[in-house]
């Protein structure tokens, strides 16, 4: 029998046991100075520089969140490396957004860095490092992170194994307090957030793997909070090559003047000016428009009905799609579900890297009506 089981990297800052490490002075300054130390309440991780000029860190969801309650952190702390690796410039930081769904396979937040703790500071912009959304199995891996308590910065080497569900698997390993570190290609770009360990247990045999957050699954996620909404947090290595998929889409509005559901039903309706409502069929469907159901008031039934309902929300433009009963990938195109087949792996991955199958979404065949199939990508 399979048994999954997941364990989650950050530490409680009180614990420390202190794991090997590399010296840090083998790397470029601007790579392992980009990397810093985060706490969060007492719980301690790692996170990366994105934004020098803003001061924006990625990190992992669940070191910025309680993951019991879902609620922020109350005080954070960004520290920066000296050149033999050790944090020595502390900052404040804000938690600007956050995010711990398991079911989404989401956990990914952004901090903001704010005013010096102590005289000693660094010369601002910090240094950050840019994205790579296109690598390919087998690829090199380099991981730096805080493991083992934050007393010093530690790397280790290996490859990407494989791509699964918005996660990269990795041969790096990886260890408590990595979380929201940086996982860096061959030319120093970011492209995975050390994020967990996966055990899988099958009879008396454990296979163990090692898992990063897909960069582009940030950038997705930031996007619902509007369009091209990562391009504030984050540079691009290829910002065309990144941002070719989007001369596909024709409209990315779904023009609801509200959000809402009644008490008794938690069925959410898109509302529009036009006294018509649209239904959310799948958590998936909304969650690839909204961020989280803040938005979300509560109506009378009366309010609700008087509303015509017309129709179904389909996935929100640039999702990739598929029935659960069929192999051809599609992507949306508009907010009334368009499809355009895309007609072959090599034009997936020229438009959404090797890492393309695992953000295709299953939507099931009661919903696949809500969708036309338009005119296929080019070859």
């Amino acid at each position: 029998m399979l048994y999954r089981s997941f364990t989650l990297f950050a530490v409680a800052f009180a614990f420390f046991s202190f794991a090997p490490t590399v010296d840090a002075q083998s790397f470029q300054e601007q790579i392992s100075r980009s990397v810093v130390l985060v706490i969060c309440d007492g719980l301690q991780g790692s996170g990366t520089v994105i934004n020098g000029i803003d001061g924006y860190v990625l990190t992992d969801g669940h070191v910025a969140l309680n993951i019991q309650t879902l609620v922020e952190a109350k005080s954070c702390r960004v520290g920066f490396p000296n050149t033999a690796g050790k944090p020595t410039y502390f900052y404040r930081a804000t938690i600007e957004h956050a995010v711990f769904n398991p079911k989404l396979n989401q956990d990914f937040a952004i901090v903001k860095i704010g005013q010096a703790i102590g005289a000693d500071m660094l010369t601002r912009p910090f240094p950050s490092l840019k994205t790579n959304e296109f690598t390919s199995k087998g690829d090199s891996v380099t991981l730096l992170g805080y493991s083992g308590g934050g007393d010093e910065l530690s790397i280790r080497s290996g490859t990407i194994l494989d791509y699964v569900g918005g996660f990269i698997r990795t041969s790096a390993e990886v260890s408590p307090g990595d979380s929201g570190g940086t996982a860096i290609d061959a030319n120093g770009n970011l492209f995975g957030v050390p994020t967990r360990i996966v055990t899988i247990t099958d009879g008396n045999e454990q296979t163990v793997y090692y898992e990063l957050v897909d960069i582009r699954s940030v950038m997705n996620w930031l996007d619902t909070f509007g369009l091209n909404e990562h391009d504030k947090f984050f540079t691009h290595a290829d910002h065309n090559h990144y941002h070719g998929s989007a001369v596909f889409i024709t409209q990315t509005d779904l023009g609801c003047f509200a959000l809402g559901r009644t008490a008794s039903d938690s069925s959410v309706y898109c509302l529009m000016g036009d006294g018509t409502r649209l239904s959310f069929p799948l958590d998936t469907t909304f969650f690839s428009w909204f961020s989280d159901f803040d938005g979300v008031d509560v109506y009378d039934s009366e309010t609700i009905a008087s509303h015509r309902l017309v129709r179904n929300v389909t996935f929100k433009p640039g999702t990739l799609v598929k029935s659960a009963t069929s192999p051809s990938v599609y992507v949306v195109v508009d907010s009334f579900g368009v499809l355009r087949l895309i007609p072959s792996e090599q034009k997936a991955i020229e438009l959404w890297g090797p890492a393309w199958a695992g953000l295709v979404f299953d939507i099931p065949d009661a919903f696949w009506t809500n969708y036309t199939i338009g005119q296929p990508l080019d070859s």
